[in-house]
């Protein structure tokens, strides 16, 4: 505590009261407001608010850096899902006619399905490896720069790869039906 004469100008040259009161703050306004102009007719009050207020305005922005933050996850994780969805798709479309010879040879659709699905949860499986190993580098080091960042966050390690899989494993399934619905006749017919 410094007393408002001794402060030195780095400080600011605004005093702030703190005020406890024991019945809701918000009525203390006008009684604040009189208080102080009965010592200083010439002081104005700019703002008033309560500690909960002043505590909600502080965190105000870390809220909207964390909510920007998580829509762009969002974003980019439906990019991913997009893209994987269009990656699957193009290969079953180059890959009609080995579908069909299978389908043709007894393969059955939830062969085929299994068969797609499997492929795209195995690529997206390789990438969640390769994304855990840079992470789990990275936290190490962020943790000496970031206070509250846990080096190795258990929630974050298995939540973010179990919805990447789930993410990948849905995008994998409409290619992986449109699989199993192909003709083996019309395909090999084409050929």
């Amino acid at each position: 505590y410094l007393a408002y004469p001794q402060a030195p100008d780095g400080l600011g040259s605004e005093p702030i009261f703190a005020v406890r009161a024991d019945r809701d703050a918000e009525r203390l306004v006008d009684v604040l407001r009189e208080t102080i102009r009965a010592q200083d007719p010439t002081a104005t009050l700019e703002s008033i608010m309560t500690m909960e207020g002043r505590v909600m305005g502080s965190l105000a922005r870390p809220r909207l850096y964390a909510t920007v933050l998580a829509g762009f996850s969002a974003f980019a994780l439906a990019i991913a899902g997009v893209g994987l969805f269009g990656m699957l798709s193009y290969g079953v479309t180059q890959r009609s006619k080995e579908l069909g010879v299978r389908t043709a040879l007894g393969a059955q659709p939830r062969d085929i399905v299994r068969l797609v699905v499997g492929e795209g949860v195995v690529i997206t499986l390789v990438g969640i490896a390769a994304g855990l190993a840079i992470a789990f580098g990275l936290t190490t080091w962020l943790s000496a720069f970031l206070y509250g960042v846990a080096a190795r966050d258990a929630l974050t390690f298995t939540a973010v790869p179990g919805v990447l899989l789930l993410v990948a494993t849905l995008a994998s399934f409409v290619p992986a039906r449109r699989a199993s619905r192909i003709d083996p006749l019309s395909v090999l017919k084409g050929a």
